[in-house]
């Protein structure tokens, strides 16, 4: 996946050189990897390990010694690994909101233990389709999160499907009702990977998820490039180590057909 940071770009400049460079990367032992979402909708988890960079195989999901949820009244709820290498529950778990969940995975004797709260839904306003002039035309996708009070923080996680396939994924903070401007490309010689270039006709589904603090603040490490992600599950043996996250989110969702227009600026 392709992360793209929201509007604030950088213009890297990279000279030519003629000397091959040759990396010897030492190989690691794989850290056990964790990504877990929960929502009205369902929930899934899906467990990897890391590989070493001369390994070009994609890891499947694994099969693990149990992955349960933990709701705040204490009940439990075991998921089953599926077919396509993804823990499920048989049945939808209810969930309130401003309560908190917790994700239990037992691997190779370990347990790992992540929490998170499920906070209420945020509505945003209708996306647009700006121009912004940013060193050239940029193409940026524009809305407004609604509901939240004057000094009240929320956090964002918007996520872009362009015909089916993710396009976009970036968590953004927001201090009461704020714009969310998402950089997407650059319509010009600077943008040269096609693969980030709209077309008119293309399908897009945008999904705003409300995640907690401790959710966003992995992602931020995660999409950073100047930092790491801080560890977000506990576990049980002191010293192993554990990448990924636990989820708990409402969404709100939008579909549109994109079309191309000219580059002017939005009118306010």
């Amino acid at each position: 996946m392709k992360k793209i940071l929201y509007i604030i770009a950088l213009a890297i400049t990279l000279a030519s050189c003629t000397k091959e460079i040759e990396l010897d990367y030492n190989d690691i032992d794989p850290i056990p990897v964790i990504e877990g979402h929960l929502s009205p909708e369902g929930a899934e988890v899906k467990i990897t390990k890391t590989r070493n960079m001369s390994d070009s195989t994609k890891t499947p999901g694994m099969r693990v010694e149990s992955v349960r949820i933990v709701s705040p009244d204490g009940t439990e709820t075991a998921l089953e690994y599926q077919s396509d290498g993804v823990y499920r529950p048989e049945a939808q778990i209810a969930l309130t909101d401003g309560e908190t969940y917790t994700l239990k995975v037992v691997m190779d004797g370990v347990e790992y233990s992540g929490s998170s709260t499920l906070l209420p839904t945020i509505h945003i306003s209708e996306p647009q389709f700006v121009w912004a002039e940013l060193m050239d035309w940029m193409q940026v996708l524009e809305f407004e999160t609604l509901d939240i009070p004057e000094h009240g923080e929320t956090y964002g996680w918007a996520r872009i499907y362009r015909n089916g396939e993710i396009y976009f994924s970036d968590c953004g903070k927001c201090k009461g009702n704020s714009p969310f401007d998402i950089g997407l490309y650059y319509d010009s010689d600077m943008e040269q990977d096609e693969e980030m270039i709209l077309e008119s006709g293309d399908k897009l589904f945008l999904e705003f998820r409300v995640i907690d603090e401790n959710v966003y603040n992995y992602l931020y490490g995660y999409n950073s490039t100047k930092m790491n992600p801080p560890q977000f599950f506990s576990t049980s043996v002191e010293g192993k180590e554990c990448l990924g996250y636990f989820a708990a989110f409402n969404r709100v969702t939008y579909e549109t057909i994109y079309e191309k227009t000219e580059h002017v600026y939005p009118n306010y």
